[in-house]
C-alpha cells in the first residue's frame, strides 16, 4: 500500500496547497492551479486541480507545533461564549478547526509547495510542505469505511480511495 499511495500522491510534488476547508467532518485540501469546473447543478466554479478529501484523523504541523488537526472540529472556537452543551460543532465558523484553518489559509495561500510524499503500509500519508509544514493523514480505527480519497477534478479517472488497510480505484 505504501508504494501505491506514494505513486498516486507524487502528482502533488511541486504543486501549491491552495486552500483547505470542511463540509461537516470531511476535510478537503486543494492542490495545484485553479481550473474551471461545472457542478452537477450547472454552476461554474474555480477549484484547485487536485482534491484530497479526508475523513480520518489528520494534522498540520509546523516544526514541533500542531497548527490545526481533526480533533479541532469538535472543539469550540476561542470566540465561543456559550455553554458546552449548546455547542454544535457542525455549524460553520463556530469550531476551532474553522477558526484555525481560516488563519492558515490567509497566511499560507499558495505559498506552501509540496516537497515530498511518504505513504505507509496501513493507509496513512505524509505530505511535506515548505516553511516547514507537514500534513499527516492517519487512519485511526479498524473498520473498512472510507478514510480518504484523492482525485483530479478534471479527470474522468476513478478516485483513489483508501479504506482502512485497502484501497480502491
Amino acid at each position: 500500500m505504501k508504494i501505491t499511495i506514494e505513486n498516486k500522491l507524487n502528482k502533488l510534488i511541486g504543486l501549491p496547497l491552495k486552500h483547505a476547508g470542511r463540509a461537516a467532518n470531511l476535510v478537503w485540501f486543494g492542490f495545484g492551479e485553479f481550473v474551471e469546473i461545472t457542478t452537477m447543478t450547472g454552476l461554474k466554479r474555480e477549484v484547485p486541480e487536485y482534491a484530497l478529501h479526508v475523513e480520518c484523523s489528520f494534522r498540520i504541523t509546523q516544526c514541533n507545533k500542531i497548527v490545526v488537526a481533526s480533533g479541532d472540529i469538535y472543539t469550540p472556537s476561542s470566540q465561543w461564549e456559550g455553554e458546552d452543551e449548546d455547542f454544535d460543532w457542525d455549524v460553520q465558523g463556530i469550531n476551532r478547526f474553522d477558526e484555525r484553518i481560516k488563519i492558515f489559509n490567509n497566511i499560507n495561500q499558495s505559498k506552501l509547495i509540496v516537497e515530498n510524499i511518504q505513504g505507509d503500509i496501513i493507509g496513512g500519508a505524509k505530505i511535506f510542505l515548505t516553511n516547514p509544514y507537514l500534513l499527516e493523514i492517519f487512519p485511526d480505527d479498524s473498520n473498512l469505511s472510507e478514510k480518504w480519497r484523492f482525485f483530479n477534478v478534471r479527470s474522468q479517472e476513478p478516485h483513489f480511495v483508501v479504506r482502512g488497510n485497502e484501497f480502491n480505484f
